[in-house]
């Protein structure tokens, strides 16, 4: 879930799992298990072989009605009790074999108590009838807003169902063995509404019309996955198929009232596909795919085997996917279907080898598709994300701790590292070894390890122990010297070196530009505090620049310091974009006489936009004829961030671009459209009122224009009321989570309260989805530090029904 300005990055999209630091034990069981205080069991005492789950939904009430059945066998020589995650559900039955049985529940979930030991040669099953009304792991969503979108709004509330698993919370909605390292055979039987589309894992089996109007779906998975991964979405959702080369179909679902997001949202799905295999050498290893969008989602998206969940706000029309387009993210959760589902962790401190694995294989494909110059600038933020973790803490990749910017970003970059080390061909050859010795099971680290060693005779020990079990990453200082016909350099480690980190061995290439056009190359290893490395520089051939791992294929801080005229050679004449970036970004403190010529040169030769917006932006003060020119030229550019660069890096529009930048209200990127519009009203106030009517009936992503509009109206307006209370409107439960975000975040600037923002804000405060309770939260804190905003809270407090749950949440805030 990182993104940056038109790099298309893997959103973030799965939750770390967490690792308890107590355990305590269960009793009532002749062996014991350990559970710890969130209801992890840490040891089990049955393998589950096949899960069938049939359930109904009260969505007004918020209500599952379900009834599962298990096949099982005890994995322990004696068992008289088996435990279930299942906090909260109310059991109503439980059966063992057709013949009821007792149980007992606690917070936790269901300890289920035999008449007798179970026999560990045998097969046994189990039937639990249940009813649970979960605020997580199932979802409902809208079902009790009653207002109809006569505006035709695109983020109006919608009515859907949908579930979330990872890490530990399909519990909530059904019992089970909720843990990543039992995987079984699945089938869902899921009864509802006959207008409305019903997805689930694996093939559909059987839909069977109903007389109450209703349909009874049946899917069932023909290989065993973990229960975490059992997705419902229900909708009323079109689809389009996209066929791969290979021949595999993937079924991609849209809100069958928007047909225009289909092609904008799932271009390259088919070569996804046909890539994934060409790099694992793995053929697709499930019946079917499918995406599909829901409303409201707490992550970017969802890996559930075979079914994808994934945000809507990742459904673009072609205005929507110029900003933030599905691409990566598509490729990042089709590459868990192998990275995840196929092979699956045995615990958290092994979590990398699904998201580092997701990541770098997305960012491969967007190589692939989009260039070598967007791969390396991927690369670069996976690196910095990297660094800036370590500032934090300074767990490692393979620590349970370790944590997002490591399991993801730093874990793609150092699977990068392992390509580079090892080669192309060998990388291929033993990650499809790793994937076929054990599909369908469960990995860790020592498994990944030993693929290298088993494909190919290659010991990683090293490799592994500097950057999986190990923190931080190489702080290299560089500088050079000629001497005689070689050139010197001098590498320095400068990183803290203790038990947590050790001096880093890698492979660092070298490489001297002359100024007659030629070069010389050496790789060398670096692995010591000190390193000097001589590189071949024949007598009367004049340095031009000089370059330490070029491409930045080793993840690393670096000092080097070079002159003036080396980072000039180096900005116009280096290879790799992000040799020339670094280059670029090196000039920050000369000053614009100095660096302007060369700056506008190498604008013009074109570039990837990280780099042309560097560009503006430092000449952002520039005054001078040229550069105007330059800033003319970016603001008709064909990419959406070199346009935008001008609008955000200037203080003051010269009259000569006032035009050009006056285009940009209508521009193809609704965030561009945003953003000049605030600009321009705040620069030439007297013009407002012609920018708005230029722009009133744009409505943008998540409606970031409608309310910057109105943010914008109701300061110039002489009755502002209307327009404040339309804002207020787009807080309310009928908005999507963003919308009501973005009106929330413009209201509590504005410093405006009413009595219907407040209920707005209770009821989005008690929202499932952070994204949405923390904005809203904040805003109440704020709000209602003025008394008379404080009374009026406190009144529509007291006058309200809640549930207990409610009052734990919203009584803190009325309190105050």
């Amino acid at each position: 879930m990182k993104f940056l300005p038109l790099v298309f990055k893997t959103v973030l999209v799965s939750c770390v799992l967490a690792f308890a630091s107590q355990v305590s034990f269960a009793q009532d069981s002749t062996i014991s298990y350990l559970r710890d205080p969130d209801g992890r069991i840490r040891e089990h005492n049955a393998d589950f072989i096949k899960m069938v789950l049939d359930v109904k939904f009260k969505e007004k009430e918020g209500k599952v009605i379900g009834n599962v059945k298990y096949d099982f066998r005890p994995i322990q020589f004696v068992m008289d009790t088996l435990f279930l995650n299942a906090p909260g559900i109310d059991i109503k039955k439980v059966l063992l074999d057709g013949k009821e049985t007792q149980f007992t529940t606690d917070s936790l979930g269901v300890t289920i108590k035999f008449l007798q030991a179970m026999d560990w040669n045998k097969q046994y099953k189990l039937e639990i009838s249940y009813e649970a009304s979960p605020r997580k792991g199932l979802y409902f969503i809208g079902w009790n807003v009653d207002a109809k979108n006569t505006d035709n709004d695109f983020y109006f509330t919608r009515k859907q169902i949908w579930t979330q698993g990872q890490g530990i919370d399909n519990r909530h909605w059904f019992p089970c063995y909720d843990d990543v390292d039992d995987k079984m055979l699945m089938e869902t039987i899921i009864t509802f509404d006959s207008s409305y589309t019903v997805i689930s894992n694996g093939v559909l089996k059987e839909k069977k019309k109903n007389t109450d109007g209703t349909f009874t779906w049946h899917y069932a998975m023909n290989k065993p996955m973990v229960s975490y991964l059992v997705m419902i979405a229900i909708d009323k959702y079109a689809y389009k198929d996209f066929k791969s080369k290979s021949g595999m179909v993937s079924r991609q679902y849209y809100y069958s009232d928007r047909p225009q997001t289909a092609d904008p949202t799932y271009k390259y799905s088919g070569d996804m596909m046909d890539f994934l295999v060409n790099e694992t050498g793995v053929v697709y290893p499930w019946e079917t795919y499918a995406n599909v969008p829901v409303q409201d989602f707490m992550y970017g998206a969802m890996e559930n085997t075979t079914a994808t969940v994934y945000g809507d706000f990742l459904l673009t029309d072609a205005h929507g996917a110029i900003e933030r387009p599905y691409y990566s993210t598509n490729a990042h959760e089709l590459t868990h279907q192998w990275f995840g589902d196929y092979i699956t962790e045995y615990s958290a401190a092994h979590h990398w080898l699904h998201e580092s694995f997701a990541t770098y294989y997305s960012k491969q494909f967007m190589h692939k598709t989009f260039g070598e110059d967007m791969y390396q600038w991927i690369k670069r933020t996976e690196g910095m994300a990297a660094i800036n973790a370590d500032k934090s803490d300074r767990f490692a990749i393979g620590h349970s701790h370790g944590g997002g910017p490591r399991v993801y970003p730093k874990g793609s970059y150092v699977i990068d590292m392992i390509r580079y080390t090892i080669g192309d061909s060998v990388y291929k050859r033993c990650i499809n070894g790793y994937l076929k010795k054990h599909a369908y099971d469960n990995v860790n680290n020592h498994d990944f390890m030993m693929a290298f060693m088993e494909g190919a005779g290659v010991n990683l020990d090293w490799f592994f122990n500097q950057w999986v079990f190990r923190s931080g990453v190489p702080n290299y200082e560089v500088r050079y010297e000629r001497l005689d016909d070689r050139i010197v350099f001098y590498v320095n480690q400068t990183q803290k070196v203790d038990n947590l980190a050790d001096y880093f061995k890698m492979p660092v290439i070298f490489e001297v530009h002359f100024k007659d056009g030629s070069s010389t190359t050496k790789r060398a290893w670096i692995s010591n505090a000190s390193d000097t490395v001589y590189v071949s520089g024949p007598k009367g051939k004049q340095v031009d620049y000089t370059l330490f791992d070029p491409a930045s294929n080793v993840l690393k801080t670096v000092t080097f310091k070079k002159s003036f005229d080396e980072l000039a050679a180096q900005a116009e004449k280096a290879k790799n974009f992000i040799d020339r970036y670094d280059a670029v970004a090196a000039l920050r403190d000369y000053s614009a006489d100095m660096k302007r010529d060369l700056l506008i040169r190498i604008f013009n030769k074109g570039n990837y936009n990280i780099l042309q917006k560097e560009i503006v932006t430092q000449l952002a003060h520039d005054k001078d004829a040229a550069t105007l020119e330059l800033f003319k030229k970016a603001l008709h550019d064909a990419d959406n961030v070199v346009r935008r660069s001008v609008v955000e890096s200037l203080d003051e529009f010269p009259e000569s671009l006032v035009p050009a930048v006056e285009k940009l209200l209508q521009d193809s990127s609704y965030t561009n459209v945003e953003i000049t519009l605030r600009k321009l009203c705040r620069l030439n106030p007297a013009a407002t009122n012609i920018y708005l009517e230029q722009t009133k009936s744009i409505r943008g992503i998540a409606d970031n224009v409608r309310l910057a509009w109105l943010d914008l109206i109701s300061k110039t307006a002489g009755d502002s009321s209307k327009f404040m209370k339309l804002l207020v409107n787009y807080t309310s439960d009928k908005y999507e989570f963003r919308t009501r975000v973005g009106a929330i975040e413009i209201l509590e600037r504005r410093d405006y309260c009413d009595a219907d923002l407040i209920k707005n804000l209770f009821n989005a405060a008690l929202y499932t989805n952070s994204r949405l309770s923390g904005p809203a939260t904040k805003a109440l804190k704020t709000l209602l530090k003025k008394p008379e905003n404080m009374e009026t809270a406190k009144t529509i407090f007291n006058l309200t029904k809640w549930q207990d749950w409610e009052k734990k949440i919203l009584t803190p805030l009325v309190k105050a």
